[in-house]
């Protein structure tokens, strides 16, 4: 991914968030080591604290919001990374999309969130990698029994490209 494109993601996170939250992040980062000393680490049994997110394991308050990268790779999608996508999870209850790159439907799918609640997707510029899954999640929804219309923002220009995709 090019310093533009994680540029253009950044300022469109940024939009959301100032929007929506008056944002209050709070990093905790622990070593390996402070992690140990909490209490009986071993090297074959799973860690005690880590501080990870699982989906649907963790309540987002009102004010809060969630960005997950779903995808961060190449054009060509590779086993373990998908093409350009963030899921942003809001407080309220929105879900949205920026960007549905090669692969990332599979990504989408991982999360367990039911299709009505995503139908919203803003696709930062035309490039494949930025919408390439677009057909497989509209589809995907049809047959996920999303009732809601998927609502798609971007770029001017899309008209021709995005219809083959929505028709």
């Amino acid at each position: 991914m090019s310093i533009k494109n994680v540029s253009i993601i950044i300022v469109m996170v940024a939009i959301v968030g100032l929007a929506f939250f008056n944002l209050d992040f709070d990093i905790h980062i622990k070593s390996a080591n402070a992690r140990s000393e909490e209490g009986n680490w071993s090297p074959t049994q799973p860690a005690p604290n880590l501080d990870v997110y699982y989906p649907g394991t963790e309540a987002l308050q009102p004010d809060e919001m969630r960005i997950v990268a779903l995808g961060t790779g190449m054009p060509s999608p590779r086993p373990k990374q998908a093409a350009a996508c963030w899921l942003v999870e809001l407080g309220n209850g929105d879900k949205f999309l920026f960007d549905l790159g090669a692969g990332c439907h599979e990504r989408i799918a991982a999360q367990k969130i039911p299709y009505d609640f995503i139908d919203k997707v803003f696709i930062s510029h035309l490039h494949v990698d930025h919408y390439g899954d677009l057909a497989s999640f509209w589809l995907g929804g049809t047959t996920m029994n999303r009732l809601m219309p998927l609502r798609i923002w971007g770029p001017s220009g899309g008209h021709r490209n995005m219809a083959q995709h929505t028709q």
